[in-house]
C-alpha cells in the first residue's frame, strides 16, 4: 500500500502464510538509494477460507442410495460448486479367502446450507453378496471437490477435502400391503402405515396418486400421514386394475414401495353437495315465493268480492 505523495511512500508488507493465525505488521520505507523497514507491535489475524470437512452424518446408508448426508465442516461456498467423490474400499470376507474390488463412484452435486453445513445424497451403492461374503464392514472414503480457489490441491486446480468413515449399510425393509376405508376427506382424519425403517424413518415420504402427502407424525413403527385432496390427484394414477383407486408409496431416497391402493369416499363430493345445498334452497325459496302470492292473489279475490 502506498500513499499519493511521492516524498512520503510507505509500503505495508507481511510474510508469506499458509495457515491462519496473527500476523506480524511491517512497515517499509523506500530511501534513495535503500529501503527502511520496521516491524511494528500490531498484528493482524489470518483467517484462511479454504474449505474444510469434518464429520459426516448419518454414518448409515442405504444399499439402494439417494440418502441425504448432512457434512459438517467450515468455509463451504455454494460458487465453489462442491460435490462429492465416493470410493468404496475393497471388502474382505473374514476368513480373507474373498475380496470384492473397491468401487470408485461418479461425483455427485452437493447443496450448501450455510458455511458450515452441506448435503449429498450418495449414488446407488454396489455391494458384494452376502451369500458369498456373509456379514461384512464397509469403509468408505469420502472426497469433496471445490473448484473455483486459486489454490492448487490436485492436478485440476481444485481443492480436495477428504474423510474416511466406516459406515452401516441397510436394506429398508419391505412393507406389508395396506388396505383403508374409502378416505372422507372432510373429517380430515390422519391415515396409519406401518412401517419400520430405523434411522431413515425421518426421510420416509408418502405419495399418493404421485402427489406427496402431509405426514402428521412419525413413530418408531409406523407413520400417520394425511392424504391430498382428490381433485389434485391425476385420473390416470389408478391402481391395480382399479382407475377408482390411487396408488398409496413410500419412499426414502432411492428405494421406493408401493404399499396400497386408496380410494376416496364418493359421499365426500365437496362441490357437488355445495350444488345440491344450493339446488334445494332455490326450490324452496321458489315454493315459498309461490306460496305468498298465491295468498295474496286470494285475498284480493276475497276483499273484491266483498
Amino acid at each position: 500500500m502506498s500513499s499519493s505523495s511521492q516524498w512520503d511512500a510507505y509500503v505495508f508488507e507481511t510474510k508469506a502464510v499458509n495457515t491462519p493465525g496473527a500476523v506480524p505488521i511491517t512497515i517499509v520505507i523506500p530511501l534513495r538509494n535503500d529501503i527502511h523497514a520496521i516491524t511494528l507491535d500490531q498484528t493482524f489475524t489470518f483467517e484462511s477460507r479454504t474449505p474444510n470437512v469434518r464429520d459426516i452424518h448419518p454414518k448409515e446408508l442405504t444399499v439402494h442410495g439417494g440418502t441425504e448426508l448432512t457434512v459438517v465442516g467450515s468455509n463451504f461456498e455454494a460458487e465453489s460448486n462442491p460435490q462429492m467423490n465416493l470410493t468404496q474400499k475393497a471388502i474382505s470376507t473374514l476368513d480373507g479367502t474373498k475380496t470384492f474390488d473397491e468401487v470408485k463412484y461418479p461425483p455427485t452435486p452437493c447443496s450448501v446450507l450455510k458455511q458450515s453445513e452441506m448435503t449429498c445424497k450418495t449414488p446407488e451403492l454396489q455391494l458384494p453378496s452376502s451369500k458369498e461374503f456373509g456379514s461384512f464392514k464397509a469403509e468408505y472414503r469420502f472426497g469433496f471437490i471445490f473448484d473455483g480457489f486459486q489454490e492448487a490441491h490436485d492436478v485440476e486446480g481444485n481443492i480436495t477435502s477428504e474423510i474416511t468413515v466406516e459406515i452401516t449399510v441397510v436394506e429398508l425393509h419391505s412393507i406389508s400391503e395396506h388396505h383403508w376405508p374409502p378416505y372422507d376427506a372432510t373429517k380430515r382424519q390422519p391415515l396409519n402405515i406401518e412401517i419400520s425403517w430405523g434411522h431413515f424413518q425421518h426421510e420416509a415420504v408418502v405419495r399418493v396418486g404421485g402427489i406427496r402427502s402431509n405426514i402428521t407424525e412419525r413413530l418408531v413403527n409406523r407413520l400417520l400421514f394425511l392424504p391430498p385432496d382428490e381433485a389434485q390427484l391425476d385420473p390416470k394414477s389408478g391402481c391395480k386394475t382399479s382407475n377408482e383407486a390411487h396408488s398409496v408409496e413410500v419412499a426414502a431416497g432411492n428405494t421406493n414401495q408401493r404399499v396400497g391402493c386408496l380410494t376416496y369416499d364418493p359421499d365426500d363430493d365437496t362441490p357437488l353437495r355445495m350444488i345440491l345445498v344450493f339446488a334445494v334452497c332455490g326450490v324452496v325459496a321458489v315454493v315459498v315465493v309461490s306460496i305468498i302470492a298465491f295468498y295474496i292473489v286470494q285475498k284480493r279475490k276475497n276483499t273484491d268480492g266483498e
